[in-house]
């Protein structure tokens, strides 16, 4: 029915956005994909991991360490890919590896040292960075295991190989702590600095390629730790793409079955806004993912939220994201979200006044019972739009199982159970 794997999810809060995706997902974990949440803000998919017995990796203060130079999985992948490295092929693949993870660590070394200082890294700064991980791969016997992690970056850079010091234009000791110190300052502040430890030791919990579905727990970080929060995001999103890249490097190598992936982006305008480049990298996977062999589900509140990013180029970016998605999925949505959206899709009189009929609020109810309450009109209602040629929508309700019940896989408002469970409300 739709061309392009890929969805774009717009309702109000508490109307079951999340819900629906869990069932989507649960669907697609049944054909054999894997789903990834790199970064679930909420915990919202946590207990749907761990019941199809996926992989749940929780970060945050206190929850272990992320090492902005770890390889990932497309780096632990590459003994096996070595192994066969008689064949010209899998040869190629290995150094194709290393150049993906060398881009990706420096990267995120820069990207790490900009939230850090509020404002871009220095062109030079980024080279000398990039030439002493060479320099490090070049002359270690590296455990793609347990690779090297950021204290021996600065270890390498404060010596100053007399290539660095040529490269950073350093002839003398003086010269070259002047041309480091504000670099190393930095770098050092991501040991225990604003983003805490989390960044100063191997990372705590790898992603596995092989686990049946992938979800990384942000729940712990503070709302208001943006920098921390941004940070975080980064090195998830990175660890994601590189387990994929894993995924499809050993299956053109014959060394696995070829796998199939799905990414979710829920709460899409926080992984957004939540640091530089991250609008880009989404907009680089909306226009790659069949060729990734990776569906897609951006998961929002409103088409106003895009309009909200920080800068006008991210804006204009994140507005072409419905323009590419296969389909979209309306819930309850006021009138004048369904004004902006008429820009992008045709809604019949018909289908504008069921969605925005979805987005009014539970009817007043007086009850001396807190248990009875009633649910808003919207609740679990979704119009799916496959084409944006003016066809008409798909109505569609979600129904809960009752094992979807009892393992209580779409409780979202546990912390209100103890409310609800009490006697008489006024």
């Amino acid at each position: 029915i739709i061309a392009n794997p890929s969805c774009f999810v717009l309702s109000l809060p508490g109307l079951g956005k999340s819900t629906l995706i869990r069932k989507m997902l649960m669907g697609g974990v049944a054909s054999g994909h894997i789903p990834i949440v790199a970064g679930d803000i909420k915990a919202e998919y946590v207990g749907f991991t761990q019941q199809v017995g996926g992989q749940v990796i929780k970060i945050g203060h206190g929850f272990g360490h992320l090492n902005p130079l770890d390889v990932g999985a497309l780096g632990r992948v590459i003994p096996l890919l070595e192994a066969h490295s008689d064949n010209p092929d899998v040869a190629a693949a290995v150094v194709k590896a290393k150049e993906q993870i060398h881009g990706r660590q420096v990267t995120m070394v820069s990207t790490l040292v900009s939230l850090g200082r509020g404002g871009p890294i220095k062109d030079f700064e980024a080279m000398l960075i990039s030439a002493a991980l060479r320099e490090i791969y070049e002359s270690e016997d590296i455990d793609w295991l347990n690779p090297p992690i950021l204290q021996d970056l600065i270890d390498h850079i404060e010596q100053g190989s007399d290539d660095l010091r040529a490269k950073g234009r350093a002839r003398t000791d003086e010269q070259w702590d002047a041309r480091i110190d504000a670099l190393v300052l930095s770098l050092n502040s991501l040991l225990d600095g604003q983003t805490g430890r989390i960044f100063s030791g191997q990372t705590t919990t790898p992603i596995e390629v092989d686990s049946p579905a992938v979800c990384i727990d942000v729940s712990a970080i503070d709302r208001g730790d943006s920098a921390m929060k941004a940070a975080v995001m980064m090195a998830c999103w990175s660890n994601a793409f590189g387990a994929i890249e894993a995924a499809h490097m050993l299956a053109d190598a014959g060394l696995a079955p070829q796998r199939y992936f799905s990414v979710t982006l829920d709460e899409m305008w926080q992984v957004l806004s939540s640091a530089p480049g991250m609008v880009s990298r989404v907009d680089e996977l909306t226009r790659l993912n069949r060729t990734e062999a990776t569906s897609l589900q951006m998961v929002t509140h409103t088409f106003k939220d895009l309009a909200a990013l920080p800068t006008e180029e991210d804006r204009k970016t994140a507005m072409g994201f419905i323009e590419r998605a296969g389909m979209v999925i309306c819930g309850g949505l006021p009138t004048s979200e369904l004004d902006i959206l008429s820009n992008q899709l045709e809604f019949s009189p018909a289908e504008a006044a069921m969605i925005t009929s979805w987005s009014r609020g539970a009817p007043p109810k007086r009850a001396r019972t807190r248990g009875a309450r009633a649910n808003p009109p919207g609740l679990g209602r979704f119009m799916i739009k496959p084409s944006k040629d003016g066809s008409p929508g798909i109505p569609v309700k979600t129904e809960l199982f009752a094992s979807e019940i009892a393992y209580r896989l779409h409780d979202t408002n546990a912390r209100f159970e103890d409310f609800f469970a009490e006697g008489a409300v006024e």
